[in-house]
């Protein structure tokens, strides 16, 4: 639970050599920028570095398996939170651990490990300091078997939807293309009939989303699950109830809260926790994990506590 001891490992690695899985569409193509000062950085550091950038978003997870396999010290991000969920499906069950150099347009896995997100030698000599940390991953499985690893939130209904319009919107960029993202689904604001579980407690009602997270933010810094923790072995569930009344304008008052986290005090908002959360709505709601859209309603949520290990300031 929040507020609980955190009673995951920290360690310290030697790092003589890293490989760097670089997406190069990140924050809008300024990737390639942030990797050629990262690999100046760790070339002045004495660290080797191999680049990994492939054709495809399945090419560059099946190299970055294969160089989690090998002999590298650690897999280092240079993208956003979505190259990062690949980078965990990579190295998931091997030692090796991740390092981030944020280069994304939301950067909150970065924001909740305390990694700086405009300061590519700060972040670079964090990995340089070999401190790791072990951090929670969250899981989402299919009816059909599918299952797909999570590091910030996983989001349905609305927010989901919201996240679907805004990966296909060029402008504006960062916070504010997924506010105009939310005012434009505001317009067919749908609800969704909920059953949900979270390990023993059963909920039974209508609702505009439920968002289930591992870090406190998504998207940018909004804070959907402002409790949640990466170390304490649970995810953190905020279900927004539909009003009767007026809900476009409830909808519309609440969804900014977000940014600052105060959502969960409006009392069309609840929250509750647990290490498995099993949802099913009606109609099916979109599910997003990291920021990409994998599949809609029913699914079950659970936490991996302690699967990774991540680069963090000690």
């Amino acid at each position: 639970m929040a507020g609980e001891p955190n009673h995951h490992s920290a360690d310290r690695r030697s790092v003589g050599q890293v490989t760097l899985l670089v997406n190069p569409h990140a924050r809008h193509g300024a990737a390639g920028d942030v990797a050629e000062a990262a690999i100046a950085r760790f070339a002045a550091c004495g660290i080797a570095t191999e680049i990994i950038v492939g054709a495809d978003a399945q090419d560059a997870a099946e190299q970055a398996g294969k160089a989690a396999g090998g002999d590298t010290d650690g897999i280092i991000v240079v993208g956003g939170d979505g190259t990062i969920r690949l980078a965990v499906e990579a190295a998931f069950g091997t030692d090796k651990p991740l390092g981030i150099v944020p280069a994304g347009s939301g950067n909150d896995v970065a924001r909740n490990l305390g990694i700086p997100c405009d300061d590519v030698i700060a972040a670079v000599d964090i990995i340089v300091a070999g401190h790791t940390r072990c951090i929670d991953l969250g899981r989402v499985t299919f009816p059909d078997g599918r299952t797909a690893l999570f590091v910030t939130v996983a989001a349905t209904g609305f927010d989901a939807s919201v996240t679907a319009r805004a990966i296909d919107m060029r402008r504006p960029k960062g916070q504010a293309r997924y506010t105009l993202a939310a005012l434009r689904e505001l317009v067919g604001l749908p609800s969704y009939h909920y059953d949900l579980r979270a390990d023993d407690v059963e909920i039974d009602d209508d609702l505009v989303f439920a968002a289930i997270g591992n870090t406190t933010s998504y998207g940018g810094g909004m804070h959907i699950t402002p409790r949640a923790s990466m170390t304490d072995g649970l995810l953190d569930l905020t279900l927004a109830h539909h009003p009767d009344r007026f809900a476009r304008a409830t909808v519309a008052r609440v969804f900014p809260k977000v940014f600052g986290g105060t959502h969960v005090d409006h009392p069309m908002v609840r929250t509750m926790r647990g290490a498995e959360i099993e949802l099913y709505s009606d109609p099916p709601a979109l599910v997003s994990i990291d920021g990409d859209i994998v599949g809609e309603l029913p699914a079950v949520f659970e936490v991996v506590p302690g699967s990774t290990n991540v680069f963090a300031p000690s």
